[in-house]
């Protein structure tokens, strides 16, 4: 009882509230209306004082229309008949047409008196005003404020107000019903029956509204026919659909029949009421199948209902113009496809298919050949993306047909029919070209799932392992698969190449008619057992990129210079060429082949450049080196256990070595147009490939063929260290031979990764007094020579090669580094004089603390006549660091270490070459004269 209390309470509120607002809604209408004879009253007599002015011989006509407008135009504007604006902003723009004026007379014959308000918004100018010497006053922007106001009040009054009036009949006739149900006053039959009735008075009324135009009509009424109608129309649906649902009243196909009906009756109704009736609509439309539960569903009257709902849709939007509803009935047939493609079982395909082709021929007719005129070759053409995408929306549902018929005759004429129409109008239709695009999509697809099993059971954890998905795969029916592959690529290609030829669209159907094919080449090729096919594979390939590259050179001199995208479509044609013979060449090559071959290839590319100058043959002479260096980084024996142990001539020097070669043989040729950004890819490609060659061969000599063994020994990381010396100091020697800055920035970084190898491998970790390891038998020629002295001179020659051309810190850390390898050198000399060929083991003995001593004099005495004579101050601080060294030691080590003679001969030894390097200090510096100007850094560091 309280709940029917509380409905009942409900219920009589909502009406109470709409009688309300309604009742200010009228209040508000009425006020506008006054107004609204206000001011025609003050334009008749606007009209009237301008008529005596112009008949009165000695005056001219006042100046009162606005700047720009003749008299007969402000005539023609004042006579015009005043129809009902729909919105506060047309009742705005109504009363801006007012001419302003400086005074605001009385109006006789005035019914009702003006306000303040009245009188801001339209002053009439008075007769004074009419004079020779008048002019226009502008307009005033004082009651700015109070227009705000009456705009709100429009607002309010005369659209807020209708919208909740009809929400509230709305809610009012459902309160009621449910009232009816649930105290069973009328039964069933007569509920239906009312709520029809009630519907149709509705309807009605929203009718008889639109068509009543008086002179009375007011902002609002533009609203309420439509929100009238659309609440007789909800009304209607829920009547019929409680028919079928709540009361079994009517059965299934009736159900379908009436709301069917209904929703398209909304759709039509739209026509004369607006966006909201068809928004309605569209949604009922597509819901009325939901609504209705059958137990023997059938899927073809739902399929030709769909196609029905989305041409009625499209047929409202080309009406109306309404391109937001097109695309909106668009987005809902693709919905709508997945939702039968969901229900469809194996029997249903023709069904299926019906629908696919006409969705998509209804969307190509009303988005594309009833927009755009057919011309295949316009002089300019901007793309269509949405209407690409929404071509390629309907039909990628096709997958789903081929899933649900297996690849059957149905599903697969399906695809061709499909895939041709969208080829067909990319190529007629330039507009929307990239629907060739969604073809090749559609085409790879179809190819790459053939006959595997994608329902929702296929996509479990252990999907990999299911033996029906792995066999299908790799594909058991190969002449069938093949020949789908080689209808589906033939279609794309043909047909991308007429495209290309005759279509402004070319640069998508060039695309279209050369990735296709390939990418349908390449899946059935990973997806065949290809067991005694490869051959034919890989001559299947040439052949293709021989057709591409005929097809290339045919556009290249036939299609027309003026064609529009003429370039992009040769490039793709191009491209294709080189794609389908790395393809060919990656199935045929065997054991470095492959390397050795694409390597070549972007020789043989800028070759071609050179005469056919292109920045796109540039590119793809790049990508042909980086699938070169996909190839070598997958392999880097070039050929497996096919390597052996041979040194120097084996895989490794052709795998590396032709690579290295043939890039520097494209950089070369590249550089003859101009250096940019491939050119100087390909010259790091050649830096990168000769140091692999000799790198690898050095790994390969040393290890005994053993590709990956470990490098980390004191030998190979000695000689790599003189490597990167070498490869630096030659490529500063070519940068200022050849130019580039890849040859100078790959000196520098070599050069770093030189100190870094020495300082880390040669000084710390690889050290023999820390690992142990043997150094030789022999005193001078051992590991120590290739270890520390060789490297102890490069970075001699380094320093004094970058002097002036390198920042001072380089300069500098090849100085000092190379200063600390003589160093060790000499020491692990000493060391290796008294331990050998083990020189981490023993101890210090008292003549090989005292060698040390010797030697490092002898070496503070050379480094300080070579500073002398290289006038090199950095020099001669070295070697007075090494004397102060030997200093240190004598004194330290020596005196507390050394017993009988070879202490006192140390420290006399000490006295003796301390003496004897002060005097030959100053006699070195007395027999060299210092040049003009020479300074104490007589030679910069």
């Amino acid at each position: 009882m309280e709940d029917e209390i509380a409905l009942v309470g409900l219920f009589l509120l909502a009406i109470i509230i709409a009688a309300i607002l309604g009742f200010v809604a009228w209040l508000r209408t009425g006020s506008l209306r006054r107004r609204v004879m206000v001011l025609e009253h003050e334009i008749r007599m606007l009209r009237e004082a301008r008529a005596a002015a112009a008949a009165r011989p000695d005056a001219a006509a006042p100046s009162t229309a606005p700047s720009g407008t003749s008299e007969r135009e402000a005539r023609k504007e004042t006579e015009k008949p005043q129809e009902a604006p729909d919105s506060a902003a047309a009742m705005s723009d109504f009363l801006s047409r007012v001419p302003p004026a400086e005074k605001t007379p009385a109006t006789p014959g005035s019914d009702t008196p003006l306000s303040p308000a009245d009188r801001a918004r339209a002053r009439v100018p008075s007769m004074a005003a009419t004079s020779t010497s008048a002019e226009s006053a502008p307009v005033r922007k004082a009651s700015r404020s109070e227009d705000d106001g009456s705009s709100f009040e429009m607002r309010f009054g005369a659209n807020w107000t209708v919208w909740i009036g009809g929400l509230a009949l709305v809610l009012g006739g459902i309160f009621l019903v449910r009232y009816s149900i649930e105290a069973g006053l009328l039964p069933p039959i007569v509920r239906v029956i009312f709520g029809g009735l009630f519907a149709a008075a509705l309807i009605g009324l929203g009718e008889w509204t639109r068509r009543r135009k008086t002179a009375e009509t007011g902002n609002a009424r533009a609203y309420i026919p439509g929100i009238l109608t659309l609440a007789g129309i909800t009304s209607a649906f829920a009547s019929a659909y409680a028919a079928h649902a709540l009361y079994g009243l009517i059965g299934p196909a009736a159900a379908f029949v009436l709301l069917g009906a209904v929703a398209l009756l909304t759709l039509a109704a739209s026509l004369l009421h607006g966006p909201a009736v068809a928004s309605v609509g569209l949604v009922a439309s597509y819901a009325v199948p939901f609504l209705v539960s059958s137990n023997e569903p059938a899927l073809a009257p739902v399929v030709f209902y769909g196609l029905f709902v989305t041409l009625a849709t499209y047929a409202v939007a080309r009406v109306r113009r309404w391109r937001w509803l097109a695309i909106a009935g668009a987005l809902c047939a693709v919905a709508w496809a997945h939702v039968l493609s969901a229900l469809a079982a194996p029997a249903d395909a023709g069904f299926l298919a019906i629908y696919d082709i006409g969705a998509l021929g209804l969307a190509a007719f009303f988005f594309v050949v009833n927009l755009y005129p057919r011309n295949a070759e316009p002089d300019e053409v901007k793309p269509d993306w949405v209407v690409s995408a929404i071509l390629t929306a309907h039909a990628l549902p096709v997958l789903y047909l081929l899933q649900i018929d297996t690849f059957g005759t149905v599903s697969v004429a399906t695809l061709v029919v499909v895939m041709a129409a969208l080829l067909v109008l990319a190529s007629e239709w330039p507009a929307v070209a990239a629907a060739a695009l969604a073809a090749t999509v559609l085409g790879t697809f179809a190819q790459l799932t053939f006959e595997v099993p994608l329902g929702p059971s296929s996509f479990a954890p252990d999907m990999a392992s299911d033996p029906i998905i792995a066999g299908a795969l790799l594909n058991p029916a190969t002449s069938a698969y093949l020949r789908f592959g080689l209808a589906v690529g033939l279609l794309l290609g043909l047909a991308g190449l007429v495209g290309t030829w005759r279509s402004a669209g070319r640069w998508a159907l060039s695309a279209a008619g050369t990735a296709g094919p390939l990418a349908i080449f390449a899946i059935s090729y990973l997806r065949t057992d290809t067991a005694g096919l490869e051959t034919a594979f890989g001559l299947s390939a040439l052949a293709l990129a021989a057709a591409f590259a005929g097809v290339t050179a045919f556009f290249e001199t036939r299609l027309p210079h003026r064609a529009t995208t003429r370039d992009l479509a040769v490039s793709a044609y191009a491209i294709a060429t080189i794609a389908a013979l790395v393809t060919g060449m990656a199935i045929l090559l065997r054991e470095g082949w492959l390397e050795i071959g694409l390597a070549l290839l972007t020789t043989g590319i800028a070759w071609v450049e050179v005469r056919k100058p292109s920045a796109v043959l540039r590119w793809l002479a790049v990508a042909v080196a980086a699938c070169c260096c996909l190839a070598v980084a997958d392999d880097p024996t070039i050929a497996g256990a096919a390597l052996g142990t041979t040194p120097i001539f084996n895989w490794l020097l052709y795998g590396y070595g032709v690579p290295t070669l043939a890039f520097a043989a494209t950089a070369w040729l590249l550089a003859l147009r101009g250096r940019d950004l491939p050119q100087a890819i390909f010259e790091a490609l050649t830096i990168v490939f000769a140091l692999a060659t000799a790198i690898m061969q050095i790994h390969h000599l040393m290890t005994g063929g053993e590709i990956y063994a470990s490098a980390d020994t004191l030998e190979e990381r000695s000689v790599q260290t003189l490597l990167a010396l070498a490869a630096a100091i030659g490529l500063q020697r070519l940068h200022g031979w050849a130019g580039g800055r890849i040859f100078d920035i790959a000196s520098l970084l070599l050069g770093y990764a030189g100190f870094a190898m020495i300082v880390v491998f040669n000084l710390l970790i690889l050290n023999p007094m820390g690992t142990g390891d043997p150094i030789g038998t022999n005193v001078i020629f051992n590991l120590l020579m290739p270890a520390y002295l060789l490297p102890a001179l490069m970075l001699a020659f380094l320093a004094w090669q970058a002097q002036g051309r390198r920042p001072k810190a380089y300069v500098m850390t090849a100085a000092v580094l190379s200063l600390v390898m003589v160093f060790a050198w000499v020491s692990l000399e000493v060391r290796a004089l008294f331990h050998r060929p083990y020189i981490s083991r023993g101890d210090f003995s008292d003549g090989e603390l005292y060698t040390y001593s010797a030697v490092w004099l002898l070496l503070g005495i050379a480094l300080l006549v070579a500073g002398v004579f290289t006038r090199s101050r950095a020099v001669r601080l070295a070697s007075g660091a090494v004397v102060a060294l030997v200093v240190v030691k004598v004194f330290l080590i020596d005196m507390s270490s050394l017993t009988g003679i070879w202490r006192a001969l140390s420290f006399i030894g000490l006295g003796f070459v301390l003496i004897g390097i002060g005097a030959l200090y100053q006699r070195l510096l007395r027999a060299v004269p210092k040049a003009q100007g020479e300074t104490s850094d007589e030679k910069p560091d």
